[in-house]
């Protein structure tokens, strides 16, 4: 871990230096925060123990200025003479804790190493979590050639509509298009048009106004606008109600939206993905899906196959699984 140590007193710099050296950390010294800065342009620092009264600049600004402009950085504030008050608006300000001198060896190793196992451990299983939707497991032509078709449709904003059987990747796939295309910084939300009580799923895709509705007791931002200049996963959408459908069909006209209880009407910026697992044109027939909805999502299809119909990718899929839980096992 690199270390940075900020304190007008020398002995205390020297003291913290040696017992984190020991430790075999690589450690930096500064008597006042000015001096800090610089070093936070220079060095990666992980982890800050910064003094709350020094000349020029007090501890609270830099802590203050660390959280603005590195909030990577971890801070532990110490003090000699220590107030709650103090304690209190360093840890809102965002430090990881606030130590009173003098200081014992053994707290300072315990709270170091707290940090290390903690920024370890969020590395490791943010690495979990992209793997979980870093690529698509295959080489059969059946995913080369949904790879490809996946390649060509994130450079657009044209609406995708994924077809195929539960457990297929719909999702993923999803996940894939938002993450290789023009949109990626911006969020991506799914949402299970299955999973959400008809009499609420209006107030979850378009937001709603306190009192729109029994147990509405403050406004609520909708899917659409919590999700404007990204991506929005509509997934099992031929389990959406016709009056809904209806709803949906209007805002991909207009791209606006109104709030269930309000006439205040706002612009939206959105890329439309959905999904089903129903055959969707015999649900057209039957009367239970809109085929003008059907249209506007339906702008480039997609369809997922089944594993039974790409036997020769299983290989590489238990390998890939295999790794993946041979890591969350080594992390318990």
């Amino acid at each position: 871990m690199n270390i940075l140590i900020v304190d007008d007193e020398e002995n205390i710099r020297e003291i913290l230096k040696d017992i984190l050296e020991d430790e075999k950390h690589t450690v930096f010294t500064a008597e006042d925060g000015n001096i800090a800065f610089d070093f936070f342009k220079k060095e990666k620092i992980d982890i800050c123990f910064l003094d709350i009264w020094m000349p020029k600049i007090g501890g609270m600004d830099v802590l203050k200025k660390i959280k603005e402009e590195y909030q990577n950085i971890e801070v532990i504030m110490i003090s000699g003479h220590a107030k709650i008050d103090q304690a209190v608006r360093a840890t809102r300000l965002g430090a990881y804790d606030f130590l009173e001198k003098p200081l014992t060896m053994e707290k300072i190793i315990g709270i170091v190493k707290t940090i290390e196992n903690n920024k370890n451990l969020n590395t490791n299983n943010r690495k979990i979590i992209e793997n979980n939707f870093d690529s698509m497991i295959g080489d059969s032509l059946q995913m080369q050639s949904l790879k490809e078709l996946i390649e060509n449709a994130a450079k657009s904003d044209a609406r995708i509509l994924i077809l195929g059987e539960n457990g297929t990747g719909k999702e993923l796939v999803a996940r894939e298009i938002h993450k290789k295309s023009l949109r990626s910084n911006k969020p991506f939300v799914g949402v299970n048009c299955a999973a959400i009580p008809e009499n609420l799923i209006e107030s979850e895709l378009f937001g709603s106004v306190k009192g729109a509705y029994t147990g509405s007791v403050s406004d609520r931002i909708g899917k659409f606008e919590l999700v404007n200049g990204g991506t929005l996963f509509l997934d099992e959408i031929a389990d959406m109600s016709l009056q809904t459908q209806a709803k949906v069909l209007r805002v991909l006209q207009e791209m606006k939206i109104s709030k269930v209880g309000s006439t205040e009407v706002v612009s939206i910026d959105v890329r439309i993905i959905a999904a089903t697992n129903k055959d969707i044109k015999e649900e057209i027939k039957k009367g239970n899906f809109r085929e003008d909805l059907f249209y506007r999502l339906n702008v480039i299809p997609f369809y997922i196959p089944a594993l039974r119909e790409r036997k020769t990718d299983i290989p590489l899929l238990v390998q890939y699984f295999t790794k993946k839980y041979v890591k969350k096992i080594i992390l318990r």
